[in-house]
């Protein structure tokens, strides 16, 4: 479940389950629509819950993964809701100097 935080997996799960009876063959929703619709489930208030050992290895948190503390200077806002491409990018060219 703590998976569905993640924009990106909620998206392509809505995308290709939802509505009751869809596969991935013959998806119902646009990915924009599934992207949105993702986006306002993640962004419900919910009880709160200790995350802090989630991630012992911050810098394999995933780019949309919504809570901080994070090893870069983008926002939690875009963490959880985007644009993920600068993020994507900058932990690219963080691995390509490696």
């Amino acid at each position: 479940a703590a998976g569905m935080f993640q924009l990106s997996k909620l998206a392509g799960f809505i995308k290709t389950n939802m509505p009751n009876g869809i596969n991935s063959q013959q998806p119902y929703l646009k990915d924009q629509e599934a992207w949105d619709l993702a986006a306002f489930i993640n962004t419900q208030s919910r009880p709160t819950k200790d995350i802090s050992k989630d991630w012992p290895n911050k810098a394999s948190k995933p780019y949309d993964y919504p809570y901080g503390p994070y090893l870069d200077s983008f926002t939690q806002r875009q963490h959880q809701l985007g644009p993920f491409g600068p993020i994507r990018a900058f932990w690219e060219k963080k691995q390509s100097v490696k």
